[in-house]
């Protein structure tokens, strides 16, 4: 991909020349003389001047829109011919959220490898925004994860529903709330365990913040002491040495019920939300086509 798209990438995201230059490696003088020859190679402004950085015009947006596409079709293609060069054409490169690799993807692939035992795999774990930033920047074919709410229209992708999921809190068997239901009104006051929480350097895929902002507001994130945790099994490591309360999906409770580790009953309306597939808009491989059908037969 063009250096000068990628500076300009940069720019857009960080909406600050310095800022941006610091993260390129280059100078500020440097990188505003780039930018500077971009917009004139254009013949229109791509930024507006402003006292704290810079703003995109609509011909800036514009250009972040095709530049972005064309970083993703350049990662895709490196990938292609990083497959090629191993030998190794027929490969699925997945996505899954922990929860949905026990309750059915596990399974599923199982199956998948006995019918097609010639095919390589490629497995990543992480959240709904992590996964998508794999899945744009050609990482990865598909994955699974919660129908994410806010999601930018400049997402070139589609998601097929396969589940409905609510959210449970859980605890060790032994925890104070467990004990005393009548003072599950204090949850607060516990540690709040998040697994595999959202990456803010993920959010610019957001075009609407307005649920990820309620969520923070429902837990008390700011109010709480707060334990973020990038793995499922340190996750449950530390829910049975501290009193730490976990939300995670409700589907999850036969598979942590085996380490004494308990949802609490519930207490109101719980939330909810959609799992499913992702994948890229456009043709896909007839062996990625074929594992997404198997998956799709899983419903539950």
């Amino acid at each position: 991909m063009d250096k000068s798209y990628k500076q300009f990438l940069m720019v857009a995201e960080l909406g600050n020349i310095s800022l941006a230059a610091s993260a390129l490696g280059v100078s500020q003088p440097t990188l505003t003389s780039a930018m500077k020859k971009l917009e004139a190679s254009f013949d229109a402004p791509l930024f507006v001047r402003k006292s704290k950085g810079v703003e995109l015009t609509e011909y800036g947006r514009l250009l972040q829109q095709k530049a972005k596409e064309m970083e993703r079709q350049h990662d895709t293609l490196i990938h292609q011919m990083a497959d090629l060069k191993a030998r190794k054409t027929q490969k699925i490169k997945m996505g899954t959220g922990d929860a949905w690799w026990e309750i059915f993807v596990k399974q599923t692939l199982q199956q998948y490898s006995l019918q097609y035992p010639s095919i390589s795999l490629h497995l990543e774990f992480g959240n709904h925004l992590t996964l998508m930033n794999s899945l744009l920047h050609g990482h990865i074919d598909l994955f699974i994860g919660h129908e994410i709410e806010g999601l930018s229209d400049k997402c070139n992708v589609s998601f097929i529903p396969l589940l409905q999921d609510t959210e449970a809190v859980y605890v060790r068997s032994d925890h104070p709330l467990l004990l005393n239901h009548e003072r599950q009104s204090d949850l607060h006051l516990y540690p709040l365990l998040r697994v595999t929480p959202d990456n803010e350097l993920d959010q610019h895929l957001l075009a609407d913040m307005t649920s990820k902002h309620q969520e923070r507001e429902r837990k008390q994130v700011t109010e709480r002491i707060v334990y973020d945790v990038s793995s499922l099994l340190a996750s449950m490591d530390l829910l049975q040495t501290t009193q730490a309360v976990m939300p995670y999906p409700s589907l999850m409770a036969d598979y942590f019920s085996q380490y004494g580790i308990k949802p609490l009953p519930p207490l109101g309306p719980t939330q909810q939300g959609t799992v499913g597939l992702y994948h890229m808009n456009g043709i896909m491989a007839e062996h990625v086509d074929e594992l997404i059908n198997q998956i799709k037969a899983f419903r539950l």
